[in-house]
């Protein structure tokens, strides 16, 4: 089976990170191959995807041509690979791909209006929305990647939709053998004696950072430390458009390393991840910081709620009220104060359980 995905550009984030993992793990009996709708950024991803066979095609190489005459253009640079099915991911993607003659399917990243709600304000956010609910019914099957995200589509929407929860190559994200996490803090740099909790979601409004942060230096004077713990750190990774202000605040005990091609490690040495999201669709942070064996305190939205029934009889997850500064100081002081255990399986997460999923529409969309 050729099967064609249509992104706007490899640029290193979830839903390429998604893909990634998606065309890394079809296995026998598919081809695959990407085709792009702007020119690259320095941190694509492309070279990731020639590294491991992936065909990649920029079909036009601007963002204004591609909402101007990008079908057209996406649909000549498809001949000469005659895809059975064409896989797109994201707004611009969606408006190209809807209606055409071959199979297509689309992957729903996102609550849509929320979501644009914070990157681009009300009234822009009401078109994208108008604009891309009107393109998804026009496709032969939409995917949401998580039951939560579905469930809300089809409530809030009418869409007809079903879902594949997003899944992260267990191959990389993976506990530390036994014995191995002190080595691992000492070559970090970890202090013996320090609570540590790293988030790996940048700094942005919808990522709730600056109330998380500027929460934390209060969490020190709350938290009866146990075990021998001295002391507590945050570790903020990733940039976004809040990186210079959050560093710009200076707050104790606090550091923001942004960008970091690896933070493996972190997430394998930390003693809890933390998320302050005010809106996911299904959050690879989350599921990646899980599958390295790091127990995870996340705010109480549904996506995350997902996550947690999906680990039912676990107690690696906490949800807590992250709405403030005062809520999450509140929240992480509870969890430092009383760590969630460290989870023993979320194989429910895996590259592989997702693409058997997407295995199955193809054929479906092809039936």
């Amino acid at each position: 089976m050729r099967v064609a995905y249509v992104i706007s550009t490899l640029e290193r984030c979830g839903p390429v990170n998604v893909l990634f993992d998606i065309v890394s793990n079809l296995g026998d009996g598919f081809e695959a191959a990407v085709f792009t709708l702007a020119k690259e950024p320095a941190t694509s991803r492309a070279a990731d995807f020639e590294r491991i066979g992936c065909k990649v095609v920029c079909a036009c190489n601007s963002r204004v041509v591609s909402m101007l005459a990008g079908k057209k253009l996406l649909v000549r640079a498809l001949r000469d690979f005659a895809p059975d099915v064409v896989h797109a991911h994201g707004f611009r993607a969606y408006l190209v791909c809807e209606g055409l003659s071959t199979p297509t399917v689309a992957t729903v990243h996102n609550c849509i209006y929320e979501d644009f709600l914070t990157s681009y304000g009300e009234r822009r956010a009401r078109w994208m929305t108008e604009k891309e609910l009107a393109a998804l019914r026009r496709f032969d099957a939409v995917v949401a990647c998580s039951e939560s995200n579905a469930s809300y589509l089809r409530r809030e929407y009418g869409l007809k939709c079903d879902s594949v929860r997003n899944g992260v190559d267990q191959r990389r994200f993976l506990p530390l053998a036994t014995g191995r996490r002190g080595d691992l803090r000492n070559e970090l740099g970890i202090e013996p004696g320090t609570l540590t909790v790293v988030a790996t979601g940048g700094c942005s409004e919808r990522k709730g950072t600056l109330p998380l942060a500027s929460g934390f230096p209060s969490v020190l004077a709350r938290v009866p430390f146990h075990s021998g713990a001295a002391k507590a750190e945050l570790h903020v990774f990733g940039e976004g458009p809040l990186y210079t202000e959050c560093r710009g605040l200076g707050l104790e005990n606090v550091t923001f390393h942004g960008f970091s091609p690896d933070v493996v490690p972190w997430l394998q040495a930390a003693d809890l991840f933390v998320s302050a999201s005010r809106s996911e669709g299904m959050p690879l942070a989350v599921l990646e910081a899980l599958s390295c064996g790091c127990p995870a305190l996340l705010s109480d939205i549904a996506p995350h709620r997902e996550i947690a029934g999906a680990v039912h009889g676990q107690s690696c997850v906490r949800l807590f009220d992250a709405t403030n500064e005062e809520s999450c100081a509140e929240g992480l002081a509870g969890a430092l104060a009383s760590l969630p255990a460290r989870p023993a399986d979320v194989l429910c997460f895996g590259a592989a359980q997702m693409v058997e999923g997407y295995r199955t529409v193809y054929e479906a969309v092809l039936g």
